[in-house]
């Protein structure tokens, strides 16, 4: 896949254009030329020598040539990269099938125009180029702190330059919920005991504490004689949130917050239990990178 950077490399011109010593010279910025033609647009790499703003062009290939290239009519965020390379796609895929019919060469190359009026392109784009990272959390409460915080950040393109996408794992917790059941906080609106707002009963049988290592030394601070099931349930060890890709996860732990690990042979990171959307924008911006030098 060649999808430059920064639109900032793509210099535009129109065929037949040239400066007005006749030698063709360009921004030295341009790492990539994008021809206007009478059938389309031509797509050339090239290479400049010399000094200054302005450059002599040394050398160019043709990258795609105005048969294989393909204009996307709507003016898009050209910041955002997953959705650039997910558009070109299905635009190839959907433009090759008519072409396959019709017994044309295929196409390889999508133009975009941002909203911005700039241009970009994406040649021969695939989804595997994309990282998908795996938001691990926990319901009720409803929607799931960490995943809902994921969506309206990803919705505000903030990791638009990142190339990654999300899925999600949520475990629920009201599976374990019952009149014997303790839960760590009542805010979950669980059926069941709370570490933070019940009196439980050491004396009777049968309890089981959901909870992690924290509801453990809480429960045993509280009541020292309490017999109970324990159902792990801290992220890092559950089998319920095991990662199976890149993930992210939240932990009551500070120490380990903004920390890269590992877990099932998968890289992720920990944000604090109650974190905020800008701690968790820096920690999925810090994962990406390191998963981008992984690569």
């Amino acid at each position: 896949m060649i999808f430059p950077k920064e639109y900032k490399t793509i210099g535009w011109t129109e065929k037949g254009k040239t400066s007005p010593d006749e030698q063709k010279r360009i921004y030295f910025l341009s790492e990539y030329i994008l021809e206007k033609t009478a059938e389309g647009y031509n797509l050339y790499k090239t290479k400049h020598e010399g000094t200054g703003l302005i450059r002599k062009a040394k050398d160019s290939e043709l990258v795609a040539g105005a048969e294989e290239t393909v204009i996307f009519k709507e003016h898009l965020n050209i910041k955002n990269r997953t959705l650039l390379i997910q558009t070109a796609v299905k635009t190839l895929e959907s433009e090759n099938e008519k072409r396959k019919k019709a017994s044309q060469k295929p196409a390889t190359t999508v133009i975009f125009t941002g909203i911005d009026r700039h241009l970009t392109f994406v040649k021969d784009p695939g989804l595997s180029e994309i990282s998908e990272i795996e938001v691990i959390d926990i319901i009720p409460p409803e929607p799931p702190w960490l995943a809902d915080c994921v969506k309206r950040l990803d919705t505000a393109n903030i990791f638009g330059d990142l190339q990654i996408r999300f899925t999600e794992k949520i475990a629920d917790l009201s599976v374990y919920q019952g009149d014997k059941t303790i839960y760590p906080c009542r805010s979950s609106g669980l059926k069941g005991k709370f570490l933070d707002s019940d009196r439980i009963d050491e004396n009777k049988d049968g309890w089981r504490l959901v909870g992690c290592d924290t509801s453990k030394k809480i429960a045993e601070a509280l009541y020292p004689g309490l017999k109970y099931e324990f159902i792990e349930m801290c992220p890092m060890r559950s089998e319920l949130t095991k990662p199976e890709k890149p993930f992210i996860m939240r932990c009551c732990k500070s120490e380990n917050s903004g920390n890269i690990v590992k877990i099932n042979g998968q890289t992720g990171i920990i944000v604090h239990w109650g974190t905020g959307e800008w701690q968790i924008a820096e920690s999925i911006r810090k994962l990406a990178l390191e998963l981008q030098k992984n690569e």
